[in-house]
């Protein structure tokens, strides 16, 4: 590449990682979501050959609001191999309660034009229960263990000078197993079943203006327990395991404006098909509901936007709109249902703010209720009016 196309290049990443250096996954959805369509470091977790992107830097997710406590904890960190960036970027992520990932080891290089990246996910779930038979007296052990495998890589290459593009690919082991008493009752392997392959491509159609159309095509096929149907009615309390057969194809279209250095402006249109199948019961045979298939369209419009108001304080909004219609097909062991065009319309929005002193950032999302009730915080309330509902906190060395 030349010396004039790396400098177009260059001042293009510029623009787009002006607000802030890496940000962070609190910071996307302070935007309404549809992080596939702008950089960020929250990327690197779909779009594996962007690691190199952002070498050098430490995140700590202190998880999303959830009544008294918070979900989704996590701790990330990449570290550079080396002064000269010859031997990559190293990542580590550590989750505390998602039970699909619990550790993420990713690698990933840059070299001219093109940059690769590597990752390995393990995720672990146990599940202990006990219950008590009040014919016979005796108390009984269950217990259940699921684990995953997940390997994937990407690449990332640059076509033109305001132009390059991205592409990822994942393939997912699972191993799952219920014990009843010492007794096997259930036990299933699958190998690279479930897949996700996507696709983006960045365009500048000038300096502050990006392209970016995206296709994602995602299968997971792996049993799962399940105590009721789509509609929520509860046919075993105790669960029973199906084979889940979930697959999805999606293509949209990303638009991000840049006006200058402080201000970015994104809006998204996406089009969705997911097809959920549960399917082959593998326990309790004759249970009420033996099959089970659900089709829906969507369609998400997405608007979100952040300013840069204080050499210190980035605010940030976005609003979202998703209209989709289902298809739901329920089958027992003597009767089948069929509901068709039962229709969703959801519309919500969100409000955030990042703070920065140095190599040090703070992103922010406000709780629904917050601006309302102005907040935990500034009322003395306690409970449902907490004032944030997710945290990041970011240190770059």
């Amino acid at each position: 590449m030349s010396r004039r196309a790396t400098a177009a290049l260059t001042a293009l990443l510029l623009l787009l990682f002006a607000l802030p250096a890496a940000a962070t996954s609190t910071r996307l959805l302070s935007m309404g979501g549809g992080g596939d369509y702008f950089e960020d470091v929250d990327n690197v977790q779909r779009w594996f050959g962007s690691l190199a992107t952002y070498p050098d830097l430490m995140l700590l997710e202190l998880g999303e609001s959830s009544g008294n406590s918070a979900v989704g904890q996590a701790l990330g960190a990449h570290l550079s191999l080396d002064p000269a960036h010859r031997f990559g970027v190293a990542g580590l992520w550590i989750y505390d309660d998602d039970p699909r990932q619990d550790v993420r080891l990713m690698w990933g290089l840059k070299c001219d034009a093109w940059q690769a990246g590597l990752q390995a996910r393990f995720g672990n779930e146990a599940r202990i229960t006990t219950s008590y038979d009040y014919r016979t007296g005796l108390h009984s052990v269950d217990e259940a263990e699921a684990w995953t495998w997940s390997l994937g890589a990407g690449l990332r290459l640059d076509l033109a000078p305001r132009t390059w593009v991205d592409v990822a690919y994942e393939g997912t082991m699972t191993r799952v197993q219920a014990i009843e008493e010492e007794a096997v009752l259930f036990s299933d392997r699958r190998s690279l079943d479930s897949f996700a392959l996507r696709w983006r491509l960045f365009h500048g159609l000038s300096e502050r203006l990006v392209l970016v159309p995206c296709v994602t095509w995602e299968r997971d096929l792996r049993p799962e327990l399940v105590y009721g149907d789509w509609f929520g009615s509860v046919y075993d309390y105790d669960g029973i395991y199906y084979l889940g057969d979930a697959r999805s194809f999606s293509a949209g279209l990303g638009l991000s404006l840049l006006p200058d250095p402080d201000r970015m402006l994104q809006a998204s249109l996406t089009w969705s098909r997911d097809e959920s199948r549960l399917t082959d019961p593998a326990t309790g045979v004759g249970t009420w509901l033996q099959r089970q298939d659900v089709e829906t369209d969507a369609l998400s419009i997405r608007l979100g936007g952040e300013m840069r108001v204080l050499h210190w304080l980035t605010v940030r909004a976005g609003v979202w709109k998703t209209m989709s219609e289902n298809v739901i097909k329920r089958y027992g062991a003597e009767w089948w249902n069929l509901y068709g065009g039962i229709g969703r319309d959801e519309m919500d929005a969100s409000l955030g703010c990042g703070l920065h002193f140095g190599a040090f950032d703070a992103d922010m999302m406000l709780t629904d209720a917050a601006p309302f009730r102005a907040g935990g915080l500034l009322t003395g309330t306690t409970g449902g009016n907490a004032l944030w509902s997710r945290i990041t906190l970011q240190v770059v060395f």
